[in-house]
């Protein structure tokens, strides 16, 4: 969970360590009608809100809880090499990184090398650590230019970009 998630729940609902029913409906779904307030009670009966507690009758959530289903934490997956060339469509619609193709291909074929090294296959090793280190160094390459593109985009914005900026230097008005 980030924990700037953390700190803005807490900023929100200062001295509260968990929150009843209606305010994880207000936080989740932006409304406390009745209707939204049981389905976030039932889901806290059912288990669907981990943490839930019901506490003197009334059912609570902690503030971590609440953050971590708010902005969950990235759930590691074990990297497993592909056997196909093309990767299969995103079922969400969303759009793919234009660098997860090349990190994943770089992990295969670091474990592949490995595996090769260990099998006694040192040539087939060495082309794949090779093809990886090209990857990487195109990735370097492309990232040193966005951060250029970056750079002279902030460049670009300055006031006065023609004149020389000298900071700290009294302004031509002539006041203080």
């Amino acid at each position: 969970m980030a924990t700037e998630t953390l700190e803005k729940l807490r900023e929100i609902f200062p001295g509260r360590y968990a929150l009843r029913a209606d305010e994880v409906a207000l936080v989740l779904k932006g409304r406390d009608t009745r209707g939204v307030v049981q389905r976030v009670r039932e889901g806290m009966k059912t288990g669907r809100y981990p943490g839930a507690r019901k506490i003197d009758g009334h059912w609570q959530l902690p503030l971590d809880a609440l953050g971590e289903i708010v902005d969950p934490k990235p759930v590691a997956t074990p990297v497993v090499p592909s056997t196909s060339t093309t990767a299969a469509p995103s079922k969400t619609g969303r759009r793919r990184s234009a660098i997860g193709p090349r990190l994943t291909f770089i992990r295969e074929a670091v474990f592949w090398s490995q595996v090769f090294r260990g099998l006694g296959f040192g040539d087939e090793a060495r082309e794949l650590d090779e093809q990886a280190q090209t990857m990487r160094d195109e990735g370097n390459q492309a990232r040193a230019l966005e951060r250029a593109r970056e750079r002279r985009a902030r460049l670009m914005g300055l006031p006065h970009l023609g004149e020389r900026m000298i900071p700290d230097a009294p302004s031509k008005g002539g006041g203080l």
